[in-house]
């Protein structure tokens, strides 16, 4: 992490979902170029200059959050930091307050900010911001967008030239940092209606009435594997999917007869439409589920396993169908309230804007997994010119090197030898668990700023009875059942119905997990993180930013989660 004169404040808050693992240097260079053509049409309207502004940096190796940048964009946007700054962002509660004193009086470092800028263009931000919501297609994605996506993901890079592979690259940070330009508006707008609906509403009644919305890809994939796991009962080939042992066995077997090959269309089906996800999706170096599908077939199996994948799918709808009663109560009890219409607007235009948002979102991961598919093209080219030396080297350079290598093979010597010690370095962030707030500079090798992988199963200690852990409440509802702990999402972890999901973070590729799940506990998230809103489209009551909780809470042991109070109680 570059030094500042004046004091950073780093926090994984949103970025532990979005990035949970160490970043390869090839990660944090495409995430670099990416999150900033995400982030410059918003940030431009509000006088800050992304060029000249580092939104994020690593910490032991991990990105995350300059907290100063994110207070001035907020200081900007509402003229003041509010009190419940880290509820906002999700994070260390305790920490984050404590920074929340030295921001308000602290210079914004890491920040390019102009006063100047900002009022100069703030008509025309209001002008776009207005006009941009009043069409009625503001919540459709780009069609440029799509089809590019489209045009790319059905693409064949091994036959392109060398100098045109990172062309896509940039080709695509350039169509997303224009598609956000047109898009920004109704994304806050969605934020902005999301809060005024729990202004009038309260968090419990509000949080029903923003749930199940429909259309959101990161649910629907859920959903989808749940209904092949479901159709592979009905077909009555699930013998035959517990006697193989990976899928190209099973794929080999199935082909046999109707059907299995009824089953792998469906498989196919369900991989065109959502194999661009993954966990940790949003780094090019992990693998999509497009790339291992012996992961997707064991979820399958676990659905089926766990209690059978039809009454699975039977539960989902029914407590889909009980919200939508619940939120149909609340607004049948606004019949004579003259805010009714309001309310209603409101609660509209947050579901239907956070669905846009989220499925935005997998619009940047299809675009992602299309980088990846370059990468490794690239890779395996460098690899038969002996200028790489093994797989996954690539992770390992920045876009900068990999240019110099695929334009002009030179310099490969010295970075050979810089992929080297990047790997040792890697390797040792990996034993690392940096705090979730850093204040200032970090250093790895400090005995009291560090701990270590390895001693926190050692130092966990089971909860308590009667002991209450204070959360934030993201999803309504009071659930109480057995407690399955899940600290990574490649784990062979089975999630069994009535269970309650205790998770470190969510993001797509958790999704999984959430059909067979009663309930949602984790330790990192806010209102608008990934977790909560698919435990709202899916109904499921959800209390976020628990510390530790993963390591205070076994598997098995009984808890309530109460998602109207944002408490998680061992019974």
């Amino acid at each position: 992490m570059v030094k500042n004169e004046s004091v950073i404040i780093w926090s994984k808050s949103n970025a532990g979902e979005l990035f949970p693992f160490a970043a390869t240097p090839m990660t944090f260079s495409v995430s670099e170029k990416f999150i900033k053509a995400l982030l410059a049409p918003f940030m431009y309207n509000f006088g800050i200059d992304i060029e000249k502004t580092r939104p994020f940096g690593l910490v032991a190796g991990r990105i995350y959050i300059n907290m100063n940048c994110a207070a001035a964009l907020l200081k900007k946007a509402t003229f003041s930091l509010k009190k419940n700054f880290a509820d906002l962002f999700g994070g260390d509660c305790e920490e984050l307050a404590r920074a929340l004193e030295i921001l308000k009086n602290s210079p914004a470092a890491g920040v390019e900010f102009s006063y100047m800028k900002l009022v100069l263009r703030l008509p025309l931000t209001a002008y776009r911001f207005v006009t941009e919501n009043l069409s009625a297609k503001r919540f459709e994605m780009p069609a440029d967008l799509t089809a590019t996506i489209e045009k790319y993901t059905s693409a064949d890079f091994k036959n392109y030239p060398d100098g045109s592979l990172l062309t896509v690259i940039a080709e695509l940070a350039g169509l997303l940092q224009r598609s956000t330009e047109k898009s920004w508006p109704a994304v806050l707008s969605a934020m902005i209606a999301s809060s005024l609906v729990h202004a009038f509403m309260g968090n419990e009644k509000a949080n029903i009435l923003l749930s199940c919305s429909k259309g959101m890809d990161s649910a629907e994939s859920g959903r989808e594997l749940l209904k092949l796991a479901a159709a592979a009962e009905k077909l009555g080939i699930v013998p035959l999917l517990f006697e193989c042992s990976g899928f190209a066995e099973t794929e080999a077997a199935l082909k046999s007869n109707g059907a299995g090959l009824a089953f792998l269309s469906n498989f196919a089906r369900f991989m065109k439409t959502h194999g661009h996800h993954a966990v940790g999706e949003v780094d090019a170096a992990c693998p999509r589920w497009s790339e291992i599908p012996d992961y997707i077939l064991s979820i399958i199996k676990s659905y089926i396993s766990g209690g059978g994948a039809e009454n699975a799918l039977r539960r989902s709808e029914n407590i889909y169908a009980r919200k939508v009663s619940d939120a149909s109560r609340i607004r049948k009890g606004l019949d004579f309230n003259p805010i009714k219409p309001l309310v209603e607007f409101l609660a509209d235009t947050a579901k239907r804007g956070l669905t846009f948002r989220e499925n935005y979102k997998s619009e940047l991961v299809m675009m992602i997994a299309i980088i990846r598919k370059i990468l490794l093209e690239c890779e395996r080219r460098l690899l038969a010119k002996a200028i790489l030396k093994a797989e996954g080297d690539v992770f390992f350079i920045d876009l900068q090197e990999l240019e110099t290598l695929m334009r002009h093979g030179k310099n490969f010597s010295e970075i050979a030898a810089a992929i080297n010690i990047r790997k040792k370095e890697y390797e040792s962030f990996l034993k690392i668990e940096p705090p979730s707030v850093v204040i200032g500079d970090f250093n790895a090798a400090g005995p009291d700023n560090i701990r270590r992988k390895t001693a926190l199963d050692e130092d966990a200690v089971s909860a308590n009875a009667g002991g209450v852990f204070k959360g934030i409440a993201v999803s309504a509802g009071v659930i109480t059942g057995r407690a399955r702990v899940v600290k990574s999402a490649e784990t062979a972890e089975t999630v069994n119905c009535e269970e309650i999901l205790v998770a470190p973070f969510t993001d797509p590729g958790w999704t999984p997990y959430f059909v067979n799940a009663a309930g949602l506990v984790t330790e990192l998230g806010g209102p608008l993180s990934h977790g909560s809103i698919i435990a709202r489209e899916y109904g499921i009551p959800a209390v976020v930013n628990v510390k530790n909780i993963t390591g205070l809470v076994k598997t098995g042991q009984l808890i309530k989660v109460d998602g109207n109070k944002g408490t998680v109680t061992i019974m």
